[in-house]
């Protein structure tokens, strides 16, 4: 792949930082190759130091300004109650802490974090629908279609398929376009997939052809395989929903009349017993019933990402 010019420049300026810190890197080069970011891993640190070293130069940039230029043009308005605007020693240090060294640091994190993520959202991608992919290819190979068309047509479906789509494009642009056999670009293809379930399909097509077995009675044993285990993980999912809807109707709708109904009678005779001030009410209404519902949204959120199918 041709590097882009910030990456070239990149690369020149910290390519000795990269290949320093990447020695002996393998799996850092593979979560590389799994994750679809086209970088060598000295190359993807270099890239990584030059973004942390433009935000740091772009923070002391920003805090010169605003220290040279800023602070004295608010000393020079007047405050509501008359007296000179004052901008306090802490709010500029913890404005240049902020610029300066927490910015460029949460970048380096970021970079750091970003293949193991991509890894992780393209893992759980290909699981979730490697069960429609199974069925997609069965069928071809029904109509007798070769695995060089089957991986082509699976390529074309991106918007359905996902990332198993991008995974089969790259088979097929090596086998066509590169000349590469199927058996050869299928174990790559194995040791490319960040899921174990994908790479286990295509070891098993490495397999029957190696063995001289019937890829057509593959497909489908495996079809049939998937589709049985994407039955019951659905039916664990919607098991799972039901239980947090009966934890809803409790905790979200029956717990803050409850709690409502207690705290008002509270607040009326609080002479007697306990102090309820106002800001508690307050807190209930405004903060603690709006985090149940946060919690529950997200909690069915991720049940319901874990069936869908776009």
């Amino acid at each position: 792949m041709v590097l882009s010019g910030f990456q070239s420049v990149s690369l020149t300026l910290f390519g000795w930082l990269g290949r320093f810190l990447t020695r002996d890197s393998y799996e850092f080069k593979m979560d590389l190759v799994k994750a679809r970011i086209p970088l060598l891993p000295d190359g993807y640190v270099a890239v990584s130091a030059m973004q942390v070293l433009l935000t740091f130069l772009g923070g002391v940039a920003l805090i010169a300004v605003f220290i040279g230029i800023g602070v004295p043009f608010l000393e020079q308005q007047t405050a509501a109650d008359g007296e000179p605007f004052v901008v306090s020693d802490t709010v500029q240090w913890g404005l240049g802490l902020l610029l300066v060294i927490i910015l460029p640091l949460l970048i380096a994190l970021v970079q750091w974090l970003t293949p193991g993520f991509t890894v992780s959202q393209r893992t759980h991608d290909m699981d979730r629908k490697l069960p429609f992919a199974g069925s997609y290819v069965a069928a071809m190979a029904a109509a007798n279609a070769t695995p060089s068309v089957i991986f082509k047509s699976l390529a074309r479906n991106e918007f359905i398929y996902g990332e198993i789509s991008r995974d089969a494009a790259w088979i097929f642009h090596s086998i066509e376009f590169m000349g590469r056999d199927l058996v050869t670009t299928l174990k790559e293809a194995v040791e490319r997939s960040p899921s174990e379930r994908f790479a286990e399909f295509l070891q098993g097509i490495v397999g029957t052809l190696t063995s001289g077995g019937n890829l057509k009675l593959y497909f489908l044993n495996r079809s049939e395989y998937y589709a049985q285990a994407n039955r019951v993980h659905v039916k664990s999912v919607i098991q799972q929903m039901a239980l947090f809807a009966e934890a809803y109707v409790v905790m979200a709708v029956a717990l803050p009349i409850f709690a409502m109904i207690i705290a008002v009678i509270t607040f009326w005779v609080s002479g007697s017993g306990m102090v309820l001030e106002e800001i508690h009410l307050y807190g209930m209404v405004f903060v603690m019933f709006p985090l149940i519902q946060v919690f529950f949204c997200y909690i069915f959120l991720s049940l319901s990402n874990e069936v869908a199918v776009d």
